[in-house]
């Protein structure tokens, strides 16, 4: 019986344990708010395209040219969008753990272009984090790239633009 239950107990210890830690799922938060969109550099007048979603609505951006450039986390936002909107971008506010809590490299958020940006402000709790890119590097983590993905879909679905980043490799 104990070399039967030696046997069970070694069994269990050998299968149980894995090399692999892409199968610890990745913690996820419900944030705050989110400000995403695009912004623009060198441009005149208004030169962002931003949303604000929270855990109760959307707002797009005021258009508001006394908005100082640049400063795009405190944008004015007085245009709330229907309810179907909302439900389409309201995963936005589940945001990886690690993109909030993380130092993000340049590596993994790239910024290939001076011109168009995507913009993503995320407040969770007091802490904040600001990420202004064009793509995400194709070594950053899973869960980032499959946030970032959401972004995306979230924004088309709004109208915004998307950045042709077909041929981006050959910058590396």
């Amino acid at each position: 019986m104990k070399r039967f239950l030696f046997i069970l107990i070694c069994g269990l210890l050998i299968t149980s344990c894995s090399k692999n830690n892409e199968s610890i799922e990745p913690e996820i938060l419900q944030a705050d708010k989110i400000i995403f969109g695009g912004v623009y550099g060198m441009c005149g007048g208004d030169c962002r395209d931003l949303y604000l979603i929270d855990d109760q609505k959307l707002y797009k951006d005021a258009d508001n040219l006394s908005d100082e450039y640049g400063n795009w986390s405190n944008t004015s936002f007085e245009e709330e969008l229907d309810q179907n909107q909302f439900t389409n971008t309201e995963s936005l506010l589940r945001v990886p753990s690690t993109l909030l809590n993380q130092d993000t490299s340049d590596e993994l958020l790239v910024q290939s272009w001076a011109d168009v940006d995507y913009y993503i402000y995320i407040e969770k709790d007091g802490k904040t984090k600001e990420l202004i890119l064009d793509h995400i590097h194709p070594e950053a983590s899973p869960e980032v790239k499959a946030y970032f993905n959401t972004f995306l879909k979230s924004y088309k679905e709004l109208g915004g633009y998307m950045i042709d980043t077909i041929n981006i490799e050959r910058y590396y």
